[in-house]
């Protein structure tokens, strides 16, 4: 009896150890960070790290934490931020967001209000800590700022490692009952207030592993798989499949197969969305008659050529770049 007393005390204390270094570690490793952000040029700031959850897990708490980037001039910042791991597997990380949080761009501030707003993200033990998934959820969310308000009842975006092509993930993306601006509403008589969902599911392969080396060399996207995505907004139904790749030049080429039930209601939808300029929706609905034949479906297909973008046969702008570094 004695005997097993030890061992439990030894374990005990071994186990505690592990615990304070760990934590000492972690806590080191988030200033660090802090002070590399600097280095690169990031205004950051905080107003305390600390470690709790001893014994089955590293809470790092990160309170008022500010990063701005004077260049591009997107920022964010909240009351907090709490990142999660059970001590027996470190490399699985989970990040509870705050109710309130702010996002800055070039165009203004924006304020996001979640419910229950979390990320889970898996690395591949090992020097690299190579990703292998990452999921975000969040349900009730509302952003507000310059261009209006948009809410959403539940929203996931996912990401899985693709072992059978190299530098390949997987993304995921689900909105249900996504709300537009009400003034959105107002020019888009005929659908509903609401937008009964909205989802992705596609193929990425990039230039460079996202691991933690990432930094040094941000991954670009070579190649855009898309299995199937979708809108269903009342009357307004959109399929899309399709793929693209980088070309030399680092533009798209490929094509992106469309299927629109109640295709009237689309040109106005890009425009309000910014997606085209709202000029130019009468010309594509005009399009659209031509292309449709009188049917209230249309298939046609987004096409990426040359340097080029066009909607069926209707020419829409230049191809978008998907390489910027050659």
């Amino acid at each position: 009896m004695r005997a097993l007393l030890w061992v439990v005390l030894t374990v005990a204390g071994l186990w505690a150890g592990y615990w304070v270094v760990g934590s000492r570690a972690i806590e080191s490793a988030a200033t660090q960070a802090f002070l590399q952000a600097e280095m690169q040029g990031l205004l950051v700031q905080n107003g305390g790290l600390g470690v709790s959850g001893f014994p089955n897990r590293f809470d790092l708490t990160v309170t008022a934490p500010q990063i701005l980037d004077p260049g591009s001039g997107y920022g964010w910042q909240s009351s907090d931020l709490r990142l999660l791991a059970m001590t027996w597997k470190p490399w699985h990380l989970i990040a509870l967001a705050p109710p309130v949080q702010t996002i800055t761009t070039p165009i203004g501030r924006f304020t996001v209000t979640s419910d229950d707003l979390r990320g889970s993200l898996v690395l591949r033990p090992g020097r690299d800590l190579a990703l292998r998934s990452t999921v975000i959820e969040g349900s009730n969310l509302l952003v507000e700022g310059p261009l209006g308000r948009v809410g959403a009842a539940k929203a996931t975006f996912a990401t899985a490692l693709d072992t059978s092509r190299q530098n390949s993930h997987r993304i995921g993306l689900r909105i249900t009952e996504l709300t537009p601006d009400p003034a959105v509403s107002v020019v888009l008589s005929g659908l509903p207030a609401t937008l009964k969902g909205l989802q992705l599911d596609a193929h990425v392969l990039l230039t460079a592993p996202l691991d933690r080396h990432a930094g040094a060399r941000p991954p670009e996207v070579t190649t855009l798989i898309l299995d199937d995505a979708w809108l269903d907004w009342g009357p307004l139904q959109v399929r899309a499949k399709g793929a693209i790749a980088a070309t030399l030049d680092g533009t798209a080429d490929g094509e992106i197969n469309l299927h629109i039930e109640n295709w009237r209601f689309l040109p106005a939808v890009l425009g309000q969305a910014g997606l085209i300029d709202p000029v130019l929706a009468p010309t594509l609905l005009r399009a659209f008659e031509i292309m449709a034949k009188g049917d209230t479906d249309l298939d046609t297909a987004l096409t990426f050529k040359s340097g080029r973008t066009s909607l069926g046969a209707l020419p829409v702008g230049p191809a978008p770049r998907m390489i910027y570094r050659q």
